[in-house]
């Protein structure tokens, strides 16, 4: 019995202007997306799938008085850029059994710590939905026992959206790390930092360039917490940043921060000679800061 998981992939961008429509659109650029590491899951676009309905309510009765079933065949929304998550085996042995909306939220967490490519899986476009279906007798049945869940709401701009995207092999164990320091109870600051990391990074992905800029710098710096005049090396030894774009990252977010400014000093536009990295390159550092802090807690 597998699980499905129904997602949509969206574009993580470096601009967000009113020049820029039908943002969604761009993800329909990815064809295919890989886990060439892993076996328990795969990632699938199906225009329509069958799925179990209620047979009287199917049909419209207002009072539903039995139980029987029916196999209808379903057609997604926007299947361009609609993604079913498939577990062959990983999800239906967890420990405990799957839970509710909580447990997607952290596998989408863990899926987009493991992508560096500027996309990232959400649920519905513009909603707070969320589930999971089982594949069983030939068709999905949902799994009703899940609520409600809420991830990204909200697009970037556009960016060079590749042809196909590629998972990363640390996916399970990211995956039960996250889930476990979301669950339990915290017993130290580091676990505490590593917490709020995960949410200020998941708020990131749903951000503009600004929130985006500012969040992923703050995991970087809350979980490395170096040294107030040493930031940018200890930023840079732990990504994949030089100590220059480190520096130039930081400057920017200090101006995000401080938005009021003196007479004569210049502004985050005016700036011309600060060139911060690029929000894939960005992501890339939060996410490998991320996994960084999961493992060392891990070993403790």
């Amino acid at each position: 019995m597998a699980i499905y998981i129904p997602s949509y992939l969206r574009p993580l961008s470096d601009t967000r202007t009113g020049y820029q429509s039908r943002l969604d659109q761009k993800a329909e650029d990815v064809d295919l997306i890989t886990a060439p590491e892993l076996s328990d899951f795969s990632f699938k676009q199906l225009s329509s799938v069958p799925v179990w309905v209620n047979e009287q309510a199917y049909h419209g009765r207002d009072t539903v008085t039995s139980d029987r079933e029916i196999k209808i065949e379903h057609d997604v929304d926007h299947p361009e850029r609609h993604w079913w998550i498939i577990s062959d085996e990983f999800l239906e042995s967890l420990d405990p059994a799957l839970r509710e909306h909580a447990d997607i939220f952290d596998l989408l967490i863990a899926l987009n710590l493991c992508i560096d490519d500027p996309v990232y899986f959400s649920q519905s476009p513009g909603q707070t939905t969320s589930g999971a279906y089982e594949f069983t007798e030939g068709a999905l049945r949902y799994r009703s026992g899940l609520s409600i869940g809420n991830f990204a709401t909200a697009l970037l701009g556009m960016n060079e959206i590749p042809s196909e995207v590629e998972v990363g092999a640390d996916l399970l164990s990211v995956f039960q790390s996250v889930r476990k320091y979301r669950s339990k109870r915290m017993n130290s600051d580091a676990e505490i930092d590593l917490r709020v990391a995960l949410h200020m990074y998941d708020d990131a992905l749903d951000s503009d360039i600004w929130t985006v800029m500012a969040n992923m710098y703050y995991v970087c710096e809350n979980i490395l917490a170096p040294e107030y005049n040493k930031k940018d090396q200890v930023i840079s030894e732990h990504t994949n940043l030089t100590k220059q774009e480190a520096a130039n990252w930081r400057e920017v977010v200090n101006r995000i921060k401080h938005p009021d400014k003196e007479e004569g000093v210049q502004g985050l536009l005016e700036q011309g000679e600060v060139e911060a990295p690029t929000l894939r390159r960005i992501r890339k550092s939060a996410n490998t800061v991320l996994k960084g802090a999961l493992v060392d807690l891990e070993e403790q």
